[in-house]
Formats: C-alpha cells, sequence, structure tokens
C-alpha cells in the first residue's frame, strides 16, 4: 500500500480547524478585569492544552480562591460570547479534510475542548474523524490522547501532527511523530520552530503538499 494511504493525520480544532474567538476573549476578558497580562495568558493558554480554567488561572499565579473566582466569570462571559462568536471553520478547512479522506489518510481529532463541544463542532460542519479525542478531567489532551489511539503498537512513527501552538509541536516530538507541522495564525513561526515544527505553513490547504 502507498506510505501516502497509510498516514494517521492528527488535527487540533480550535485556531487549526475552526475560528474559535469566544474562548480565547473570555479568557483575556477576565484577565483584563483582574490585572493579569494578556500575553502572559496567551503563553499559559499554548502552554497547558486542554487544561481547566482552574488550573490555568492558577498557573497564573492565583490562589485556590482567586482562581475559582476568576474560573465562575470566565465561564459567564463565555456562555455571554458563544452567542456572538460563533464557531467558524476556516476557507479550506473542509476541503483539506476531504482530500485527504480520499487519500486514505486517518483522521483524529485532539482537542483541549470538552467531547461535547468536539462532536457538535464536527456535526456542525458535516466533518468525519475515525477517532475524536475531547479533554475532560480523566483524560486532557497529550499524553493521555496518544495512549487513547486505538492504532497499534509503533502507530506514531507513520503519523503527522497539526496544530497551531508550539504545545501541539512539542507534544508531537516527544510521541515521536516524525512530520509535526505547525499553522502559524500569528505570522511569526519562530516559537513553532523552537517547539518542534518539522514544516510550518500559512494556510491549512498547503499540509496536503506535505502529507
Amino acid at each position: 500500500m502507498n506510505e501516502v494511504m497509510e498516514r494517521i493525520v492528527i488535527f487540533d480544532l480550535d485556531d487549526t480547524l475552526v475560528h474559535s474567538s469566544a474562548v480565547r476573549e473570555a479568557f483575556a476578558s477576565v484577565a483584563r478585569d483582574r490585572g493579569i497580562d494578556t500575553v502572559l495568558m496567551t503563553r499559559t493558554l499554548d502552554a497547558l492544552p486542554g487544561r481547566p480554567a482552574q488550573d490555568i488561572f492558577e498557573a497564573l499565579g492565583c490562589d485556590a480562591d482567586a482562581a475559582q473566582c476568576a474560573t465562575e466569570r470566565f465561564l459567564a462571559r463565555l456562555d455571554e460570547l458563544n452567542g456572538r462568536l460563533p464557531t467558524v471553520a476556516y476557507a479550506d478547512a473542509d476541503a483539506t479534510l476531504r482530500e485527504l479522506a480520499a487519500r486514505g489518510s486517518t483522521l483524529i481529532l485532539s482537542t483541549g475542548s470538552s467531547p461535547e463541544r468536539a462532536h457538535a463542532v464536527l456535526e456542525q460542519e458535516g466533518w468525519e474523524f475515525e477517532v475524536v479525542l475531547g479533554s475532560t478531567d480523566a483524560c486532557r489532551k497529550g499524553r493521555a490522547h496518544y495512549e487513547q489511539v486505538p492504532a497499534g503498537e509503533g502507530w506514531t512513527r507513520r503519523a503527522i501532527t497539526v496544530g497551531d501552538s508550539p504545545a501541539d509541536m512539542r507534544l508531537g516530538a516527544e510521541h515521536g511523530v516524525p512530520v509535526r507541522i505547525g499553522i502559524d495564525r500569528d505570522g511569526d513561526p519562530r516559537p513553532l520552530l523552537a517547539a518542534g515544527a518539522t514544516h510550518v505553513v500559512s494556510a491549512l490547504s498547503e499540509i496536503l503538499k506535505i502529507v
């Protein structure tokens, strides 16, 4: 069988396949209210994919009570924003996923969002993934997700990971994924390359030249 036909492609969801302004804006809103540096907030979110909001705020230096208050405000703000900032697929996402499926690639979704949200987005867009891994307290994005992939021993050697954050690139490198494609949404590829990206592209459709 052709090597391309055997590829397993692991996708991040937010800011890779879909715009997800609501989550980031909700965190940024709480950061502004509480005097937390928004750049530090962004770096913390990138470094801790799939972690609960309570963990994020504690990592930013809040004590347990303050982190709980910030989490409650974050969830309330997220509810306010969800209606105004809907999840929208990038223009090239649908065609890219369908082309990979047509080539015989196995598509896996690994996201820091909840399983419920992940499935809702896939249903909204009409996308089919063989494995959908959302984040819960028991199984967060990271090592736990890689351990859940039912692809047999050594599967990561024929895998490709695609994501927008340095954390996605580090996870792939740590688990022996040989091809790690960073989607540069900020115009600065250096953090992705420093974290282990083997390729950096500016548009999702460009991965078809690599996969």
